[in-house]
């Protein structure tokens, strides 16, 4: 149970810094920020909904979703990192928290 909340606290750490990013940058300088919004909530959404599955097929199949999500999310801020719309200082701890909730997924996916 405690890797559980691990991931799912990681990724919505990771969602609170995305939409903080958003937030104080501004819509129109950013790029992808509609998208970039869905695929950080998809990450901890799927997590949830996976863990309140019955089965560990259905339980993997939201788990891989949030993977891919939180993959997604990771393009969209490189996106506007490599068009010098956002900053290394800003672009780099979102990345380390996806990258982590990426690994903390792939140990539970092997279980």
């Amino acid at each position: 149970m405690p890797r559980r909340l691990a991931v799912l606290d990681a990724a919505e750490l990771a969602e609170e810094r995305v939409n903080k990013l958003i937030d104080q940058i501004g819509h129109r300088r950013l790029l992808h920020v509609s998208q970039m919004r869905k695929s950080a909530h998809s990450v901890s959404s799927n997590i949830s909904e996976g863990f309140g599955r019955v089965t560990k097929p259905e339980r993997d199949n939201k788990l891989r979703l949030s993977k891919g999500e939180a993959e997604e999310t990771v393009g969209h801020v490189r996106a506007n990192l490599k068009s010098d719309r956002i900053t290394k200082r800003d672009y780099w701890p979102i990345y380390n928290i996806y990258r982590s909730v990426i690994k903390m997924l792939d140990s539970l996916l092997n279980e």
